[in-house]
């Protein structure tokens, strides 16, 4: 096992220096040699699950059982998708000439996702082990250094993680556990990297803003929810009851994404106040809404993580979902659907911007970079315009983008007149 970097033995700057070293051979490498060292992980987290699922337990008290399913198994998951499919959503995109503008005949495009640099992920202390890791790992995939810097009380499980890394072969200069004390993450980021993932909450991920802000550096912030859920009065009560329990008690009530709001149809919230109450579910105030114009009323708040709706009309509920301004809605479910290793998560106003997992997450690790490249063609835009040029462009501009025939027809015209006097001028400049 190789040992774990300390940040206060030899200093942040020192150990974003060794990163960057590492990060610009690692980037050069073919991304199956990154997959496979994903995958060894995986095979690691595999063979040492119930010992995370325990290292994780311990700092909340909860079960072995749920942290099993809650972070070990999603890590897993997590750690497959990118293996089957970082090739595909990394994979570099020549355009075709279709849609290309006539001005840049003779002209291609190829898009290249280039990772940032060096990322800091900092984690929260209400999933040590699945948040940290996956997001840790979507940067190694792109092509990343990471420095991984643990909430208070959980830097036992953020080394357990690193060294099962070290174990899959990762050159420990790509991955760099730091001191779980707030003071390492804003040395970091005065050190100079070039992105920061953030979960937390709202408060602390503006101060995190706050100091990012001087230096200009993108962030993914990931912060608090007020998930609300909305009880249809056609639904399954049961179900509902099941639901409230699981989201309300999972992980001792601290998930993001936990029913935060209920609101219940008239038709049935003393029914729904009367089940929860004998089920032991504590129901925060549960409020009642007429029909589905005042649901989407109320489920507007400042904090847009998540939400979720209980009926047994599918089509009327995704009808509602589609105007939730929410990064995740789910219709008869509860939490469990935001660990699809798939689907991209993240939320929307107060409760943050941009995307971790899936595709969109993956993507969060890299930028867009452009080349271009010329070859043959025309040269004309490098010349002084001129009065001919004026008259050429304004009829293409009328001849393509005109609100109708008469306009397209007159740009055309336009168009080509002021092509035949260039191909005179030409031609008298030729004799």
């Amino acid at each position: 096992m190789n040992a774990l970097h300390d940040s206060r033995e030899t200093g942040i700057a020192a150990h974003i220096a060794e990163a960057c070293a590492a990060q610009a051979q690692w980037a050069r490498q073919p991304i199956g040699a990154r997959l496979q060292i994903i995958r060894k992980i995986r095979h690691g987290l595999a063979a040492t699950a119930e010992q995370f699922a325990h290292a994780a337990a311990v700092i909340s008290g909860r079960p072995v059982a749920e942290k099993l399913v809650s972070e070990v198994l999603p890590l897993a998951e997590a750690c497959r998708w990118l293996e089957q499919n970082a090739h595909t959503v990394l994979a570099t995109k020549p355009s075709s000439n279709a849609g290309r503008p006539f001005w840049l005949a003779g002209t291609s495009f190829v898009v290249h996702r280039q990772p940032h640099g060096v990322v800091l992920v900092i984690g929260p202390g209400n999933y040590p082990l699945f948040l940290p890791a996956v997001h840790t790992l979507h940067a190694l995939a792109a092509g990343n250094a990471v420095l991984l810097k643990p909430a208070p009380s959980t830097r036992e499980v953020a080394n357990a993680f690193g060294s099962l890394a070290y174990e899959a072969g990762l050159d420990p200069r790509l991955l760099t556990v730091l001191s779980s004390e707030a003071d390492a993450a804003r040395e970091a980021i005065d050190a100079g990297v070039d992105k920061v993932v953030f979960t937390g909450s709202s408060k602390n991920g503006r101060d995190v803003l706050a100091q990012l802000a001087a230096s200009n550096t993108p962030s993914v912030m990931e912060l608090s929810g007020a998930d609300a859920v909305f009880v249809m009065a056609d639904a399954d009560l049961d179900l509902v009851v099941r639901a409230l329990r699981f989201g309300t008690q999972l992980n001792g009530g601290e998930t993001c994404i936990a029913p935060r709001r209920i609101f219940a149809a008239d038709a049935v919230v003393a029914d729904l106040r009367t089940r929860l109450a004998a089920a032991g579910v504590n129901s925060i105030p549960l409020r009642r809404f007429g029909d589905a114009s005042e649901a989407r009323q109320l489920a507007a708040t400042p904090f847009a993580l998540g939400a979720s709706i209980f009926t047994r009309d599918i089509a009327a509920a995704e009808d509602l979902a589609a105007e939730f301004k929410t990064g995740f809605v789910t219709i008869n479910d509860l939490i469990v659907p935001t660990a699809d290793p798939r689907m991209p998560f993240g939320g929307v106003k107060a409760s943050g911007f941009g995307s971790t997992r899936g595709e969109e997450g993956l993507l969060e690790m890299t930028f867009p970079h452009v080349v271009s490249t010329r070859i043959g063609g025309s040269y004309a835009h490098f010349d002084e315009p001129g009065e001919d040029d004026a008259r050429l462009f304004s009829g293409y501009i009328n001849a393509v983008h005109g609100a109708g025939l008469r306009e397209r027809l007159g740009g055309l015209r336009q168009l080509w007149a002021a092509l035949m006097r260039k191909a005179k001028d030409r031609k008298h400049h030729a004799s």
